[in-house]
């Protein structure tokens, strides 16, 4: 399916970015989580929830939030994979992932 992401900093900027069918394709929604759940703990995120019940939007916005901004435009090959494993999983037309408030939008 394809997808559009969007994701916004701390200041306001906001980045689109348009994944098409073929970008997206080839890989499966466990495959997809199993790259978001490797890129976690490689990144050495911690849960936001003090509980440590941890879902994919906090894995998705923490795995935004460990990258800089520079990583984002253009974008690296890292944030490539991102992007692409973030709409698999979702499986959602329509992504905003809210750095600097914490939050993930459909």
């Amino acid at each position: 399916m394809a997808c559009h992401l969007s994701v916004v900093f701390a200041d306001g900027e906001q980045l689109d970015y348009e994944l098409s069918d073929t970008d997206v394709g080839g890989m499966d929604v466990a495959a997809a989580q199993d790259w978001l759940d490797r890129e976690y703990e490689a990144a050495g995120c911690v849960p936001s929830n003090p509980v440590g019940k941890l879902l994919m939007a906090d894995k998705i916005v923490s795995l935004a939030k460990s990258q800089s901004r520079r990583a984002f435009s253009p974008p690296s090959a890292w944030v490539k994979d991102f992007l692409r494993a973030t709409a698999v999983a979702l499986e959602r037309p329509l992504i905003r992932i809210d750095v600097g408030q914490h939050t993930l939008g459909f």
